[in-house]
């Protein structure tokens, strides 16, 4: 176990939002052995392929995919995202990654003061980024072993200055699927006051052996942003798109010139090589899932058999949303597991609903079995204990 006095356990979740909360804890990195991070969700980065790739690409001659991306972005990589996706080149707006592509939308579409309603349990950039653009933002909830929304619910809380709705799919950070039928339907709803929905698709890559179908081609008041930084685990590129109609993309683009002056020729252009030819990045993030997947199923199917927590993980990618049995403090959990069980988890605090905890299983399934086996042992022996805090005082905030 880790010195309690070791500059490493420093307190960690004396941060209140999970973005904050990333960006504090690799700041400690790297952490001492011992450590086990089970909120990961991104695929573990590909860094063999992609540097394969990059050295092909700037041999001589250097790739003629490294073009110009002043305009409408890299020509290529917008042919390629058309292709793969079944969409309209003129209705692709190329961003730096889908926080950038979120920014854009809400520039184009939201007005200081104008309604948005942002789901919950959720990740808080989204409805931080809808603040920013000075939008009154408004938690609508998703509900259900399944986080699921109610449309009556949604009918509701639309106002007449709704101007979008935010939401993600696969559902971060449940992991759960929104099928075809259901995102129409929210369509539908929000279409009833002229509301957009924005769809953060960043995880939606998992959903389809075959592709998934961007929420964009189903309605057109739904908006899609992806990028290939989760699937692909191609996050140092930060290339990503925005998928929308003919009139909204221009309309995005327009409202966002004066602020966003294009994409990296550099990594929109490793972006088009790798939508061109994506199955060495697929079979990457398949590997790493086939291997991973079972490991975490057994270790919850056990934790359920322990009663020490309830859910189910989702049929796609890398996350899941459990339960904690007996302990609604979740925050408070995290804190003591990182302290005295050197284990490293998302509290569901960060995503609005405490009692939860976000798993991540994106990195090698040994890793994630040793981790969950040292979790069931802590939430085990703090079970036994009676209380979480038992052994030790609070930790310092």
């Amino acid at each position: 176990m880790i010195g309690r006095d070791a500059p490493a356990r420093a307190p960690i979740y004396d941060i209140r939002d999970f973005a904050a909360f990333g960006r504090s804890l690799y700041r400690h990195m790297p952490l001492p052995a011992e450590a086990s991070i089970l909120f990961e969700s991104t695929v573990a980065e590909p860094e063999r392929l992609l540097a394969r790739l990059v050295a092909d690409a700037f041999a001589s001659p250097v790739t003629d995919r490294f073009e110009s991306v002043f305009g409408r972005g890299n020509p290529y990589l917008l042919a390629a995202l058309a292709q793969r996706y079944g969409v309209d080149e003129q209705c692709i707006l190329p961003t730096t990654g889908v926080c950038n592509g979120v920014a854009q939308v809400l520039a184009g579409l939201v007005a200081p003061g104008d309604h948005v309603l942002v789901e919950t349990p959720g990740f808080d950039v989204l409805s931080d980024l809808a603040r920013l653009a000075g939008a009154e933002v408004e938690l609508l909830p998703r509900t259900g072993d399944a986080f699921a929304f109610d449309l009556d619910d949604l009918r509701a809380r639309l106002k007449p200055d709704t101007r979008l709705v935010i939401i993600t799919n696969l559902h971060n950070p449940s992991g759960h699927h929104l099928d075809e039928k259901a995102l129409q339907a929210l369509a539908g709803v929000a279409a009833t006051v002229g509301a957009h929905v924005l769809v953060d698709e960043v995880y939606a890559d998992f959903a389809g052996d075959a592709g998934y179908l961007p929420a964009a081609r189903l309605a057109p008041n739904l908006i899609s942003v992806n990028s290939l930084t989760k699937v692909f685990g191609l996050f140092s590129l930060r290339c990503g798109w925005i998928f929308t109609t003919r009139a909204l993309a221009r309309r995005i683009a327009n409202a966002s010139a004066g602020r966003e002056f294009g994409v990296s020729k550099l990594t929109h252009a490793i972006g088009a090589l790798v939508v061109e030819n994506p199955a060495p990045f697929e079979a990457h993030w398949r590997s790493v899932l086939t291997q991973s997947r079972p490991v975490v199923e057994r270790h919850l199917a056990a934790m359920r058999a322990d009663e020490l927590i309830e859910g189910e993980l989702p049929p796609y990618g890398c996350i899941a949303f459990p339960k904690v049995v007996g302990h609604a403090d979740t925050r408070r959990l995290a804190e003591v597991l990182w302290r005295d069980h050197d284990i490293v988890t998302a509290p569901g605090e960060f995503f609005g609903q405490a009692g939860h905890m976000r798993l991540g299983f994106g990195v090698p399934a040994p890793a994630i079995d040793r981790g969950l086996a040292k979790l069931h042992e802590a939430l085990s022996a703090l079970r036994r204990s009676g209380s979480p805090s038992v052994s030790r005082p609070a930790a310092t905030r």
